[in-house]
């Protein structure tokens, strides 16, 4: 366990602006005295018991009130940080809160760093790095998903795996290690076929979780969605019928969109960006030809690709070129205008990707038919882009949601599957030691046992000074 520092920090810990109220926080060893030298109440708050909550005013050097509070006294080590911690409860708005903070710096407190509080509970053995981090993805969740995926992670969610991981590498270590020890006693051959489970077992538990990377990743930090297809069917109207607003202009003239148009939303609990794009057609306006560059660099860069179509009309060579150009893996297929088509035998749209040389003949995507006039199909479309963002999820299995941890995970994982060559070449076991040490160190960089004082200072930089 790394050591707590010894000097006490502050910072105020709300938003600054108007508000009810506002909460200025004091940790380290010197809290309750800092703060009883500037708080004047009933009685000292060393003096108190621990999780109790007493009125009284903050006061300057001179002994002039400062502002009226509420002060919380928290004794370590059943505290956030597991230091002594005050909060002072203070009236709403910048100069209160700021007048408070000021007074517990003068009085001998320093200015806590971005992510300090949340340090120091890691530091202190309150939480892994893991739920350190989560606190921060706490913090930013823009979705219920996103703060459900969070809290899950602070409770452990993750935790528990990778320590079940853990105990697995460490196991297939000590046996390596033994076989290298005590020749005598090991027979080498026994060694290599006792290894050789624990070994799949590794690999089996870290592909687990990175199988779930990519819907940890579309949770927290979204997909990007780009919407493509020929000109004039749609597209802008279905943006603007997605968004609940006009954002894209509409005109029965194809080719109005130039440029690449993006506007965010939540399906499902997902945050998106949609990208409006230039209709696909080969055209000699210069200004056009430039947008229509940008709609393919936008599916290229794109998590997913709606392919907007006609379906009043029979999909035709400029509908195939498109899909030529999309991954059926990462694509969904959109019918629009069916409110055009009714009486009619809809024409089958998946027959795009049945051609030669669209998609080269692979699978077929998901078709969704709507209306982005009348709003038919807008739910059922919502939900097959839910599906399409989160893909194949093992429920119950544990979300990796930090390109950090899946890193890490990444290297586990290569670990591991040299540590199978080499026990089916029946290779030196010092050789598979030294990868299992590699896999082990890897792993510790998740929960911070071998994560070093850089990447540290990185993690605790993204959260708010106060936190």
């Amino acid at each position: 366990m790394r050591h707590l520092p010894g000097d006490t920090i502050a910072a105020i810990s709300t938003a600054l602006g108007p508000g009810a109220v506002a909460l200025v926080r004091l940790s380290g060893e010197g809290a309750i005295r800092i703060a009883d030298s500037v708080f004047s109440g009933a009685r000292l708050l060393a003096d108190c018991p621990t999780h109790t909550v007493h009125h009284g005013r903050v006061v300057d050097g001179d002994g002039r009130e400062v502002d009226e509070v509420l002060a919380t006294v928290m004794q370590a080590p059943h505290t956030y940080t597991t230091e002594h911690m005050i909060e002072f409860g203070c009236h709403g708005g910048a100069v209160p809160a700021r007048r408070v903070l000021a007074v517990c710096l003068e009085a001998g407190a320093r200015q806590a760093r971005r992510g300090e509080f949340t340090e120091r509970a890691y530091l202190g053995g309150r939480l892994d790095l893991i739920q350190a981090e989560a606190v921060a993805d706490i913090v930013a969740a823009e979705t219920p998903r996103g703060l459900e995926m969070a809290l899950g992670q602070l409770e452990g969610g993750l935790s528990g795996p990778i320590s079940e991981l853990r105990t697995t590498l460490l196991l297939l270590r000590t046996e390596t290690e033994a076989a290298i020890d005590f020749p005598e006693d090991v027979d080498a051959g026994v060694a290599y076929r006792a290894l050789a489970p624990l070994a799949q077992a590794a690999r089996d538990q870290v592909e687990l979780l990175l199988e779930n990377c990519a819907v940890g990743a579309a949770v927290r930090d979204g997909v990007s969605v780009a919407l493509v297809g020929k000109p004039n069917v749609g597209k802008s109207s279905l943006m603007n019928a997605l968004l609940m607003r006009d954002r894209s202009i509409v005109t029965t003239a194809p080719g109005t969109t130039r440029d690449a148009i993006e506007e965010s939303l939540h399906v499902d609990g997902i945050p998106m960006r949609l990208v409006d794009t230039a209709g696909w057609r080969e055209t000699a306006d210069e200004v056009e030809r430039a947008g229509v560059e940008r709609a393919r660099a936008a599916a290229r860069g794109a998590v997913l690709s709606l392919l907007v179509v006609d379906s009043s009309a029979p999909p035709d060579d400029e509908d195939a070129a498109v899909a030529a150009a999309l991954d059926p893996e990462t694509t969904v297929v959109v019918a629009n205008k069916v409110d055009l088509g009714r009486g009619a035998r809809a024409p089958d749209l998946t027959g795009l990707f049945k051609r030669e040389g669209a998609c080269g003949g692979a699978a077929i995507p998901p078709l969704v038919r709507v209306s982005a006039l009348t709003g038919e199909g807008l739910k059922e479309l919502r939900s097959v882009l839910a599906d399409a963002s989160l893909g194949p999820a093992h429920s119950g299995s544990a979300l990796v949601s930090n390109l950090r941890h899946a890193d890490a995970l990444r290297s586990v994982g290569e670990c591991m599957h040299r540590v199978e060559a080499l026990l089916a070449e029946r290779a030196p076991l010092e050789l598979v030691g030294a990868e299992l040490a590699d896999a082990t160190a890897a792993l510790g960089e998740i929960t911070g046992e071998t994560s070093p004082e850089e990447i540290l200072r990185h993690i605790f930089d993204r959260f708010c000074v106060g936190k």
